[in-house]
C-alpha cells in the first residue's frame, strides 16, 4: 500500500501524512465522510486527532475522491480487532517472531510448519510483511508451548527476534538487574526473548 501512497502523494507530503494515519487507523473514507468499519467519526475528531485543520482534511478528501484508485482503496479500509493487549489476562501465550527484510515468504512457511502440530492450541495469527515496518508474525496460543518448539523457530534463517509474552508469573533472580527465567527455559546468543 506504501507504494500506492507514495506515488499519488509524492508531490502532497501533507495529504500522504493524512492517508498514512487514516490507513494506519483503519479509517475510511466513504461520501466524504470518515468512518470506523460502519461507524462515522467527525471530521473535527479526525482534524484534532492527527493535528491538521478541517480545511486540509476536506482537501485531502477532494484529493481521494479525483483518484479512483486510492478512492478504492479509503473506501475498503477496515479495522481488524487485537487482543494482544489483552491475551495474557486470558492466560494466553504470545509469540511474535520478527524477521529480515526479504525473508517473509520463506519464513512464514517454516514457522507454519513448525507450528502444524499445534493448530488446536493457535487463537490467532497475524503478519506483517512491509517494506517500510518491521515484518513479523504474531501466533497467540490457547496456553503455553513447550520449549521444543521456541527452539525450531530460532532456528530458523531470516528470524532476526523471537519475543514470548506470557501469562505464567516468572521468578526473579535479581530484583537489581531484572533478571527473569524464562518458563520455557529458552536461551540464544542471536535472539531476544522478553517474558
Amino acid at each position: 500500500m506504501q507504494l500506492v501512497f507514495d506515488e499519488y502523494f509524492k508531490s502532497y507530503p501533507v495529504k500522504k501524512k493524512i492517508i498514512e494515519k487514516l490507513y494506519a487507523n483503519g479509517i475510511s473514507i466513504v461520501n466524504d465522510k470518515f468512518f470506523v468499519n460502519n461507524i462515522e467519526v467527525p471530521l473535527s475528531s479526525i482534524a484534532n486527532a492527527i493535528k491538521v485543520n478541517r480545511r486540509t482534511l476536506y482537501e485531502t478528501i477532494k484529493f481521494v475522491n479525483e483518484n479512483p484508485v486510492v478512492k478504492e482503496i479509503m473506501q475498503n479500509i477496515s479495522v481488524i480487532p487485537d487482543i494482544k493487549r489483552v491475551s495474557l489476562l486470558m492466560r494466553n501465550e504470545i509469540v511474535t517472531v520478527y524477521i529480515d527484510k526479504g525473508m517473509y515468504s520463506k519464513v512464514i512457511v517454516e514457522v507454519m510448519d513448525i507450528l502444524r502440530n499445534h493448530t488446536s492450541n493457535i487463537k490467532e495469527v497475524y503478519s506483517q510483511n512491509s517494506d517500510y515496518e518491521s515484518n513479523f508474525i504474531r501466533i497467540i496460543f490457547y496456553n503455553e508451548l513447550d520449549g521444543s518448539t521456541f527452539q525450531g523457530l530460532d532456528r530458523i534463517a531470516g528470524v532476526n527476534r523471537i519475543i514470548i509474552n506470557s501469562p505464567e508469573k516468572l521468578n526473579v533472580i535479581c530484583d537489581k538487574c531484572e533478571i527473569k527465567i524464562c518458563p520455557h527455559k529458552i536461551s540464544s546468543s542471536l535472539r531476544e526473548h522478553n517474558i
